[in-house]
């Protein structure tokens, strides 16, 4: 089976996304129809594949590592280990939760390996170094100091809980989804989020930065 993941930088064209009718009769189709496509030979199938989530990858990656060329270099690495693991695709969960649980993990050895303890959020980080948007120079220096301090408090939580709270808070998944990829139950999926979200909250209110007791 040819290999889709050649380029490995989004300055390039990092996969192929096709063109013409054959594109668009993919594009059409749902994971099950593509993955059974991909498990067959069909790279096209898997390019697909590779398009409808790269995105979600690289950003579950960049929230782990808080690089973009050590984002990018995981996410390919995830596209490589979905495309070989292929035939161990059950269907028990979505295609896209079984591939950002494979992001999950390959991001964890990722940090062992080089030891890294903490990691920062893509939002916090432009909220702090761009003004936002449509408000006035008081109000956007306010968004700027909050975007500062909730990517100060976001780095001060252990790693466990920070997963959570990505998946949930920047991910949008169900607590289902969050169990599955972190390989818990959503009993542990809850109580590691509520525990987050304690934390951070005692964190800004130390930091000064919203109200509490």
């Amino acid at each position: 089976m040819s290999n889709p993941l050649r380029q490995p930088r989004p300055s390039q064209a990092w996969m192929s996304e096709g063109g013409g009718v054959r594109a668009r009769d993919l594009a059409l189709q749902d994971d099950g129809v593509l993955v059974e496509q991909a498990r067959k030979g069909d790279a096209r199938a898997f390019e697909e594949l590779v398009r409808r989530y790269r995105n979600e990858v690289f950003g579950l990656a960049y929230h782990f590592l808080r690089g973009r060329e050590e984002a990018w270099d995981v996410s390919q690495e995830v596209f490589i280990k979905a495309h070989r693991a292929l035939s161990r695709f059950r269907g028990d969960a979505a295609f896209k939760t079984w591939l950002l649980r494979i992001t999950a993990n390959q991001c964890k050895d990722y940090l062992k390996k080089r030891r890294v303890n903490t990691v920062a959020f893509d939002d916090a980080r432009e909220a702090a170094d761009a003004p936002s948007a449509g408000l006035n120079p008081a109000e956007a220096a306010g968004a700027n100091e909050l975007g500062a301090a909730i990517e100060k408090a976001l780095e001060a939580l252990p790693v466990k809980h920070r997963t959570v709270f990505v998946l949930r808070e920047y991910e949008g998944m169900s607590y289902e989804e969050m169990a599955k990829v972190i390989g818990c139950s959503m009993g542990t999926v809850m109580s590691r989020l509520h525990h987050a979200r304690k934390k951070l909250r005692s964190h800004l209110i130390q930091m000064g930065v919203v109200e509490g007791q």
